[in-house]
């Protein structure tokens, strides 16, 4: 990935944060073989994600040797988006990755993840306990 491409998505990342409580995190990770969703998952937790005060934290994780990626929501995003955005979302992002537009799927989803974020999660939304 390119230096421009990984300015991009951080551009991308601090839009789609823009006016919303809500944080997305990314990890694009050199493993052949993975399970994308665990590892989505532990990454999650490991840059402490899970501990966001709103629990509408997101990571978009992407394994591009393995050709496999995942999304994954904490559980005040997942509760107001429901399972088909997360399939939508994938479905969309996995049409970027087949053609090897790594930083165009991510800023694709980045930003969808923004807008449900917005929707949904406005800045100064109050905390859920």
């Amino acid at each position: 990935m390119t230096r421009a491409e990984r300015s991009a998505i951080a551009d991308a990342l601090a839009d789609a944060e823009a006016g919303t409580s809500g944080r997305i995190g990314v990890r694009i990770v050199p493993d052949r073989d993975v399970d994308a969703f665990e590892r989505a998952r532990q990454e999650f937790e490991r840059v402490g994600l899970h501990r966001h005060a709103h629990r509408n934290a997101a990571m978009i994780l992407v394994a591009p040797k393995a050709q496999r990626f995942a999304i994954v929501g904490d559980r005040a995003l997942h509760e107001k988006v429901g399972d088909e955005f997360w399939r939508d979302v994938a479905a969309r992002s996995q049409a970027y990755f087949a053609r090897g537009a790594l930083a165009d799927g991510i800023m694709y989803a980045a930003g969808r993840l923004g807008d449900a974020l917005r929707e949904h999660f406005p800045a100064g939304t109050v905390a859920t306990p």
